[in-house]
């Protein structure tokens, strides 16, 4: 898992369009980095992340991006 890829993916999200209130992602090791959760914090983002197995939690958005 790479971070700077991610950070390069929000850093350029977070120019281009309005903040969001809330970012949620999965629990994975990019999204739980000290950089990416500072990132957040900063921008006074509030940080949700599915439950740990919890495969079901994205299933709606998932099916409408047919992954």
């Amino acid at each position: 898992m790479d971070s700077q890829l991610v950070m390069s993916v929000l850093n350029d999200a977070l120019e281009k369009y309005p903040h969001p209130e809330i970012f949620n992602t999965d629990q994975g090791s990019q999204y739980t980095s000290e950089v990416h959760t500072k990132r957040l914090k900063k921008l006074g983002i509030t940080i949700s992340m599915d439950g740990k197995g919890r495969a079901t939690d994205n299933i709606c958005i998932e099916r409408f991006w047919k992954c």
